[in-house]
């Protein structure tokens, strides 16, 4: 039995004085420039792509602890085209997901929890800032979280984020370890990416697909994107 530490109630107040110490961090911009893009969306294309998709997210060492976890659920999937892996992938999980699933079929973004050089290990290309095409639909890649601790790990400042998507064009489908941006939520490791945001309302993709949430769900956003937030493993269609 494995016990989660319990947070302290989140401060919002001293998480703004905390975040504003990254110089880029400024929350009134960045909640204006996330309505201004809602107001000029774009319609996204609610076309099928036709791809069956397996995609793992945050599994931090629960494949190592339950090992018959993933051969179940391999095992009560049918046929795939690609496994997506969007991030805090323990190293020891990512071992037996390599055991079990082709590396060509692999689509890997690093999370805010994975070591740089965690993917390459297994011989697996992390795609975050790329843009990879696959039987006619294009997938690209954002790597890590906001940066709501001030240590080396892959995540950025909103303004950060804004540059990592700056030079990446339309996809089909947006892969991400992260969340949109909200300023409404009420704990800085969740507060998600204004990079993200942009991304979506300027180009509108099918899909975008993340982790980081310890949620499943799936939604529409207020453009015709479908958003679909995994945690540990799924199977899915799109």
């Amino acid at each position: 039995m494995f016990f989660w530490k319990k947070e302290k109630k989140f401060n919002y107040d001293k998480f703004i004085k905390k975040a504003k110490k990254f110089s880029s961090f400024e929350l009134e911009r960045y909640n204006e420039y996330a309505q201004y893009l809602k107001e000029n969306k774009k319609q996204a294309q609610t076309r099928k792509l036709g791809l069956k998709l397996i995609v793992i997210s945050d599994t931090h060492g629960h494949f190592a602890f339950s090992e018959d976890r993933l051969p179940v659920f391999l095992d009560s999937v049918p046929e795939y085209d690609l496994c997506v892996l969007l991030g805090d992938i323990h190293p020891y999980d990512l071992k037996q997901i390599v055991e079990m699933i082709p590396k060509e079929r692999i689509l890997t973004i690093r999370g805010n929890h994975d070591e740089f050089e965690l993917y390459e290990r297994e011989g697996i290309k992390e795609m975050s800032g790329r843009t990879v095409s696959y039987k006619g639909a294009t997938f690209a890649g954002v790597e890590g979280s906001f940066r709501y601790k001030d240590r080396v790990f892959p995540s950025f400042t909103q303004y950060e984020s804004l540059y990592q998507l700056e030079d990446m064009k339309r996809a089909d489908v947006l892969l991400t370890h992260d969340c949109m941006f909200e300023h409404s939520k009420n704990e800085a490791a969740h507060t998600g990416l204004i990079g993200i945001t942009r991304f979506i309302y300027t180009y509108a993709p099918v899909w975008h697909i993340h982790g980081h949430l310890h949620l499943s769900y799936q939604k529409d956003y207020d453009n015709g994107t479908k958003e679909k937030c995994v945690y540990l493993c799924e199977y899915m269609e799109i």
